[in-house]
């Protein structure tokens, strides 16, 4: 009897691991999962995520994940990642990225960079993203681009969400940008000056999964990150189904937002 399609495929680590050094040894976690869906279309992406988070040495949260249960120094087959920020990874560099570990301190493990100060650890510098903008405004009922190219444009401009709210940045460094976390990755995680924080999920259609993963969310923000303040939920939406909306107007803090698209020209010669 021939094994299955499942135990013929290598490790989904290993399948991130060819993504990265396919693409020069740097890539985006979108870059990433394309590569491996099209060699094995039924990996799920949710697991893909996990991997990337397990084999990046300088993510706080891989320590939530079996393989990183255990205090060692990051020179195993499962530390082969370094976290550049705004959703991109490269191939790890001890010489250049510094040397990792997983250690115990009192009764928790943490990320730690071995050779730096503690001022160094985990630190991401995320970087803007240039667009220009145009005068005549032209706004469509529906969004026909990239969900991440608008993920990434409110992420440069959360004051057209909310004057208020500012990205979140934790004690590391990390800002929330593809925020990652025990139960998934949070698309974009935001504050406000009271403190407040607020999970942004960006989907083709609000369907119960993507509400579950939601909650889990902010779930997960209120258990570890709240410290007793609100929690609200935004689903950013190419679609609206009426009965989802109905479903969702049951859910204290959750609110849902469709997406348009705006196109601005300027005239830049005389």
């Amino acid at each position: 009897m021939g094994r299955t399609r499942n135990s013929q495929r290598p490790p989904v680590w290993e399948m991130v691991k060819e993504a990265v050094k396919a693409m020069n040894g740097e890539a985006s976690y979108k870059e990433i999962k394309d590569y491996i869906w099209q060699q094995y279309p039924d990996v799920k992406e949710r697991t893909i995520n996990c991997q990337i988070i397990i084999c990046s040495v300088n993510q706080n949260s891989r320590v939530y994940y079996p393989a990183n249960r255990k205090p060692r120094q990051c020179n195993t087959k499962y530390d082969f990642l370094y976290t550049l920020g705004n959703g991109r990874v490269t191939l790890y560099r001890p010489e250049e990225h510094g040397l990792w570990a997983i250690a115990l301190e009192g009764s928790r493990l943490v990320v730690k960079r071995l050779d730096g100060t503690e001022a160094d650890e985990a630190a991401v510098v995320t970087k803007p993203v240039s667009r220009v903008l145009n005068k005549a405004q032209v706004e469509q009922p529906n969004l026909n681009g990239s969900l991440t190219q608008v993920r990434e444009v409110l992420f440069n401009n959360l004051g057209l969400i909310g004057k208020n709210l500012r990205i979140y940045q934790d004690g590391s460094g990390r800002q929330g940008f593809e925020y990652p976390t025990e139960v998934g990755i949070i698309d974009i995680l935001a504050t406000d000056a009271h403190h407040r924080l607020t999970v942004m999920e960006f989907a083709e259609e609000v369907n119960p999964e993507v509400l579950s993963k939601v909650l889990a969310y902010m779930g997960w923000v209120r258990k570890h990150l709240a410290q007793g303040k609100e929690v609200k939920g935004m689903i950013f939406t190419n679609h609206i189904d009426e009965r989802m909306l109905l479903s969702v107007s049951e859910v204290p803090g959750v609110e849902v937002y469709q997406l348009k698209m705006s196109v601005e020209v300027n005239r830049m010669s005389a």
